[in-house]
């Protein structure tokens, strides 16, 4: 299954048009996109930091998703990293 992962925050320096895809099985849940995603990044990101990557939410267009949670049908989903402002 092809998994679209749109990138915010942080996360949107190391890709230029934002967007990740992913080959995952067709069984994935949300922990297999968070894998997939410290893979690709070890690859293709040299200053990626992964400890960003853990504490990171992912979420369909319709709700935060927890880790044993599917992948939406559609496959899009989106990374987001904590924010904090002043």
């Amino acid at each position: 299954m092809k998994v679209e992962v749109k990138l915010f925050g942080a996360f949107r320096d190391y890709e230029a048009d934002a967007n990740v895809t992913l080959d995952l099985p067709a069984d994935a849940r949300v922990e297999d996109v968070r894998n997939g995603l410290a893979a690709y990044a070890g690859i293709h990101w040299p200053q990626f930091c992964p400890k960003l990557l853990k504490c990171s939410a992912f979420a369909s267009e319709h709700a935060v998703l927890r880790e044993g949670d599917p992948i939406p049908e559609d496959g899009r989903m989106a990374v987001l990293p904590p924010v904090s402002g002043g």
